[in-house]
């Protein structure tokens, strides 16, 4: 909708996005919103079955990583533990790719684990030593 209190030279306007946002009016109606979609979702199971189509299709295979890449990750790892540097951490997880920002607390190397905490050591992430994509 247009401002009563528009400028000439945009009176014949009929594209909105040329217009600057100071003369378009604020006060947009909602309209129904969700309650146009509610017949579709009279089957339980089926929206259900169909939601979780739209989330596997999102969803993205585990990177595999070259000799090059495992070899500079290692060394990025053992250079952020001895300085106690914080670091941005990448890994995939249930399809997509995750990131956590936090310092290296410990390596575990039976079970292939990093733990990674905030600065004030209240919250820590788990992640798998072979889930692990890229470190900044």
């Amino acid at each position: 909708m247009k401002n009563s209190h528009l400028p000439m030279n945009y009176h014949h306007e009929t594209d909105y996005r040329k217009i600057p946002r100071e003369y378009l009016e604020t006060n947009i109606p909602n309209g129904r919103g969700i309650v146009k979609w509610a017949p579709f979702a009279t089957l339980p199971e089926q929206f259900a079955r169909l939601k979780q189509f739209e989330s596997d299709q999102a969803k993205r295979d585990r990177p595999i990583l070259s000799d090059d890449r495992l070899y500079e990750l290692n060394y990025m790892l053992h250079l952020k533990l001895s300085k106690n540097e914080s670091a941005t951490f990448h890994y995939w997880y249930d399809g997509a790719i995750k990131s956590t920002h936090g310092y290296i607390l410990s390596i575990h190397s039976q079970n292939q684990t990093l733990i990674v905490s905030n600065q004030q050591r209240t919250h820590e992430v788990i992640i798998p030593l072979n889930t692990l994509y890229a470190i900044d």
